[in-house]
């Protein structure tokens, strides 16, 4: 009897530990939304978020503090010296982005943490 609680309870144990769920990422707005089909890629998740959100300013032509985040290029460099992340974040010692408007929903910052995670490739 011994012997079947302790292989009972190690088994309980193991599964508790190894056993990963994921819980639904809630958008910044604390709707019901939930993150779990968010798309991590450049092109079908990041560049439609910054053309969005940031492009306005952040282009070719208008370089606001000298940053263009229209093009792949500009949005790689931003985004692994960690820039891109600490403004939309509003992270301290960062300048908040974007500026005049709410921030960026939880969801949405997830999709480019995700993108920036991966090695911000061109994908």
């Amino acid at each position: 009897m011994k012997l079947s609680l302790i292989v009972a309870f190690s088994i309980t144990a193991f599964l508790v530990v190894t056993c990963k769920h994921e819980i639904p990422l809630k958008d910044g707005n604390n709707n019901s939304d939930t993150c779990g089909t968010i798309v991590s890629t450049y092109s079908g998740g990041v560049a439609p978020l910054l053309t969005t959100y940031c492009t306005k300013c952040h282009n070719a032509t208008t370089t606001r503090a000298g940053i263009d985040l229209s093009a792949y290029d500009g949005v790689k460099t931003v985004a692994l010296n960690g820039r891109l992340l600490g403004s939309i974040k509003q992270a301290t010692g960062y300048k908040p982005m974007p500026p005049g408007t709410t921030k960026l929903t939880g969801c949405q910052i997830r999709q480019i943490e995700k993108w920036v995670s991966a090695g911000a490739i061109n994908n």
